[in-house]
């Protein structure tokens, strides 16, 4: 065999390698799938690296939901099993059902589960671009730089976990999608965004006060209303006497009969109230009562402040008596109406047959409710807060400061120093001490009202807020009834506030414990403002549907296969 023949065998075979090695290099950088379409319209296109990139999106998210919940692995669906974040997503099966009639079993992997969501975000993608495209709308410098600055953030992640970019990309979205891809689902993403604003701004602006009455009016059961009233519970209770005490039964007759003689004061009272014409007359004759039955004038008027529901929200799905007479759409209520409530629990007495009489514990109730205002929206404006939160959570059990850091620590440290418990709520007793002590909350009484209250300058609470506050925001701006939870809320929205104003004593949440200052109020109202944002999401809904069925979208379904 001539010399030349090897040699051209040689050179054949590191050809084969050498395009072997780049057609793997350029499919590992995904320059074969960059040319794979997933879905696309008449002028944009989601490739497979950008689609791997939705999917892959959608399971960091639902990761950093759930993963520190407890839970995550029970979360699954019928026949799956939990998510193994260190398998791969279509090796593990998220439900698996048979169909009783047909015997045929439909399973669907964890990747499934993802790729749904994420080809729903890619519909709506791919329509709202199509949408900017025909109304001119395009990318400006700002949203270019809102790109860039995302991809070096990535690019600092990479760096600080050890890897290259491209590497980091690839571990995060899946194999094959690289920096190009990124920056185009990022400018679709941008675009669809800005698409997005655009039209919130018009359908905002057209929800015009005429519109809103309407709206309200005629989505009522979907939007908040209230009723302020006065309601007072009188109870009668029977306690039995052990058949085994010497003369129970006398014990237990004398017992019952001034059971039943309660009942019959307390239904006179309960009638009397309902009787009632004004709220003055309500509320002379219930303090009449709490003094008969041995109030102290403090505690009656604590009483009487209790019997007060101003802006009262109906209970979801509630059951209640009262409720349903307050919030009744057939015989709706009016100012002065009343109502007297009558439960009864088991007899307190029955006859046995023998000549006698068995005895049970029971209680009769008294519900008596006079209507200040019926059903009517919510006029207060919305509101705007500041709060310092020291949660529970970071200060249960604190027997040393090693975790805590900063003005926390210096804090957390004085109270042990002192011998004294560390806790949520003396750290935030503690720090109102200190502002105290530094001069920053004076004694202010409203010479309208004589009420004294606390005040801190503005500046001076958010200085303290952003050294101590364990929430990602000291202010929040433009606050609706309800939005907070209910301790935190009822606070905000006592009608006792004075601009800048802060609690003399923490309030308690499910959170933690929160020093509160009060930023005055809005210029929206609640019913408005509720009203205009199920509006204006009822109209961009309407736009965006049809959109979405005059937008032809094609689906190469087979290329779903080519995502890692």
């Amino acid at each position: 065999m001539p010399t030349w023949v090897g040699t051209l065998i040689v050179v054949g075979v590191l050809v084969v390698a050498l395009l072997a090695c780049t057609f793997f290099a350029l499919n590992s950088r995904g320059v074969f799938l960059r040319n794979k379409v997933v879905a696309e319209t008449e002028h944009f296109e989601i490739t497979v690296p950008m689609m791997s990139y939705l999917v892959y999106t959608e399971y960091q998210e639902w990761v950093n939901t759930y993963q520190d919940t407890g839970y995550m692995q029970y979360i699954k669906g019928e026949g799956g099993d939990g998510l193994n974040t260190s398998l791969p997503l279509r090796d593990q099966i998220y439900s698996s059902k048979t169909d009783e009639a047909t015997g045929v079993t439909t399973t669907k992997t964890w990747f499934d589960m993802f790729a749904e969501n994420a080809a729903t975000s890619a519909e709506q993608l791919l329509v709202l671009c199509e949408q900017a495209y025909r109304y001119g709308v395009s990318l400006d410098e700002a949203d270019y730089a809102d790109i860039d600055n995302a991809i070096q953030m990535l690019e600092f992640y990479a760096a600080y976990s050890g890897y290259t970019t491209s590497g980091y990309i690839a571990a995060m979205y899946g194999r094959g999608v690289g920096e190009k891809d990124l920056r185009a689902i990022m400018e679709m993403t941008e675009l669809a965004t800005k698409m997005t604003e655009i039209k919130m701004g018009e359908f905002e602006a057209g929800a015009t006060d005429v519109r809103l009455d309407k709206y309200f009016e005629e989505h009522k059961s979907d939007l908040a209303v209230y009723v302020d009233y006065i309601s007072y519970t009188f109870t009668a209770k029977f306690k039995s006497v052990s058949s085994s005490e010497e003369n129970a039964a006398s014990k237990n007759e004398e017992a019952y009969n001034a059971f039943e003689a309660e009942k019959i004061k307390l239904k006179e009272r309960a009638d009397a109230l309902a009787a009632c014409t004004t709220a003055e007359a309500f509320s002379n004759l219930l303090m009449e009562y709490l003094k008969d039955d041995g109030k102290d004038a403090t505690e009656a008027f604590n009483i009487q402040s209790d019997a007060h529901h101003i802006n009262y929200k109906k209970t979801e799905d509630s059951e209640s008596a009262l409720e349903k007479w307050l919030f009744s759409t057939e015989t709706p209520v009016k100012a002065n109406d009343t109502k007297v409530i009558t439960t009864t629990g088991d007899p307190a007495r029955e006859d046995n047959g023998d000549d006698g009489y068995d005895y049970k514990d029971s209680e009769a109730t008294y519900t008596v409710c006079f209507v200040l205002q019926p059903v009517h929206r919510d006029e207060a404006k919305l509101q705007n807060v500041g709060h310092i939160l020291f949660k529970t959570e970071t200060f249960k059990d604190l027997k040393d400061t090693s975790k805590l850091s900063g003005k926390t620590k210096e804090l957390a440290q004085s109270l042990l120093d002192q011998g004294k418990t560390v806790s949520a709520e003396t750290m935030a007793q503690a720090l109102i001490d200190l502002m105290k002590a530094e001069g920053k909350i004076s004694t202010i009484t409203d010479s309208a009202t004589g009420k004294s209250y606390y005040r801190i300058d503005k500046e001076a609470f958010k200085t303290y807020g952003e050294a101590y506050t364990e929430d990602s925001n000291v202010f929040y701006e433009d606050v609706t009834r309800g939005q907070m939870v209910d301790t935190f809320d009822a606070w905000l929205y006592s009608s006792d506030r004075m601009e800048n104003e802060i609690s003399g004593t923490a309030v308690k949440t499910s959170y933690g414990y929160h020093i509160m200052f009060y930023d005055g109020a809005g210029e929206e109202i609640n019913w408005k403002a509720a009203a205009r944002e199920k509006l204006t999401s009822a109209d961009y809904e309407a736009w965006f549907k049809a959109c979405s069925e005059a937008t032809k979208i094609d689906v190469t379904a087979k290329n779903w296969d080519k995502i890692n």
